[in-house]
């Protein structure tokens, strides 16, 4: 079995190692070593990066037997020959910071909601806890950030010890694996005592900074998603570079800034309200010429038109109105749709007619007698699409 050189010191980056098996497997070359300081995908944490005798470790992974497989993409070093593994320091180093930091908001979360953690995911950028509560009220995710943060800099010391399971009944460990020997416990000053197999700091005050940045709900529990270290660091300059940006736009305070895109917003709001009552009074007055001139087979006016730009919903009033004062069928054409309204009692009505129209031209919609939509059509023979669509209407008219 593979010595894990990584569960007694975190922070060795360099190593050698005899070559203990090597398996091709299509353009992918298997290798077990006799010990290896490279943490493979495991327990919610990701891999380590870095190479082995001097090529790329594309993957690192544990199989069912337990042993480790560093998998590259070229391989030529022969069984018993000693090797070269360095760990990608600043990778080893990111990882480690998510880690610990998600045991200490773990941890704060159990101290300051009693919210236990389910499972846990550490990401390349977002990181996440699924917690035993279904919701949290912001002042208490307010409350546990804190307290997580105020672990970090107390820089507690991280100890890594390993223990019998008659042993670890003196301390508070928050989850005691169902198996037996011995257990790796990760212990973080007096705050936290955990069973765990990965990486992490020597104090807490490497962490840096934790910052909880969403929450969802999903099967019946709380996810968290945070982030840690380097990654909050720069989520925090990202958005701080967003506001002052916004703050000189806006000529103001940036605590000011929620106020003035509220007014801003109400301001817009007013101005479509107003766009669209004119829109519908330019357009009211362009379909009733379009009527007075529509041509008319056997006692039904067929009205169409272009009409980009407008609101798809005026459009779709405007066509109410003139299929309830008219007997007739009105087409428009908006941007990527087609909107069809018919008058009651029409034949064909809205949705035979968008079916006909997908028949013959593609799209994708439907509808029901009195209105229906076809989208998706095509924007450089929509005109001449819509032009022998009209064609094959008066036909059906007519006859």
């Amino acid at each position: 079995m593979t010595e894990r050189l990584y569960q007694n010191d975190c922070y060795q980056f360099e190593f050698e190692s005899e070559v203990m098996a090597v398996n091709q497997t299509g353009e992918q070359y298997e290798i077990i070593l006799g010990k290896t300081a490279f943490y493979p995908e495991s327990g919610g944490q990701l891999a380590d990066e870095g190479t082995l005798d001097g090529r790329e470790i594309v993957n690192i992974v544990e199989n069912d037997d337990g042993e480790i497989i560093h998998i590259t993409h070229s391989w030529n070093a022969k069984l018993g020959q000693i090797v070269v593994g360095v760990v990608d320091k600043e990778w080893r180093l990111d990882n480690m910071r998510k880690h610990t930091g998600q045991h200490i908001l773990s941890q704060a979360f159990m101290a300051g909601a009693g919210a236990e953690t389910v499972s846990s995911r550490l990401g390349e950028l977002e990181s996440t806890i699924e917690l035993s509560v279904v919701s949290l009220e912001d002042d208490i995710i307010q409350s546990v950030e804190n307290l997580a943060n105020d672990i970090i800099r107390q820089n507690m010391p991280i100890v890594i010890n390993y223990y019998s399971r008659t042993e670890l009944m003196k301390f508070p460990i928050r989850k005691i694996p169902e198996r037996e020997g011995q257990f790796r416990i990760v212990r973080i000053g007096d705050f936290d005592h955990t069973a765990c197999g990965g990486t992490h700091l020597k104090s807490t005050g490497e962490v840096g900074l934790i910052k909880i940045i969403g929450q969802e709900k999903m099967r019946g529990h709380l996810r968290a998603t945070f982030l840690a270290g380097r990654q909050a660091e720069e989520d925090y300059r990202e958005k701080h570079q967003v506001i002052s940006r916004l703050s000189t736009v806006l000529t103001c305070h940036y605590r000011n800034l929620e106020r003035s895109i509220g007014k801003l917003s109400e301001q817009n709001a007013a101005l479509r309200r107003e766009t669209a009552v004119l829109g519908a009074k330019v357009l009211s007055n362009d379909l009733q010429k379009m009527t007075d001139d529509a041509i008319e087979i056997n006692g039904i006016k067929i009205i169409a038109a272009e009409l980009d730009g407008f609101d798809p919903k005026i459009i779709k009033d405007a066509g109410f109105f003139i299929t309830g004062t008219h007997h007739c069928i009105f087409l428009a054409i908006c941007d990527d749709k087609l909107l069809i309204t018919v008058s009651n009692q029409l034949r064909p009505d809205a949705a035979a007619l968008a079916r006909l129209f997908m028949e013959k031209f593609g799209g994708k919609g439907g509808g029901n007698p009195s209105s229906a939509q076809v989208g998706g059509i095509s924007s450089e023979k929509r005109k001449v699409h819509l032009d022998i669509f009209i064609e094959i209407l008066k036909s059906e008219l007519k006859n």
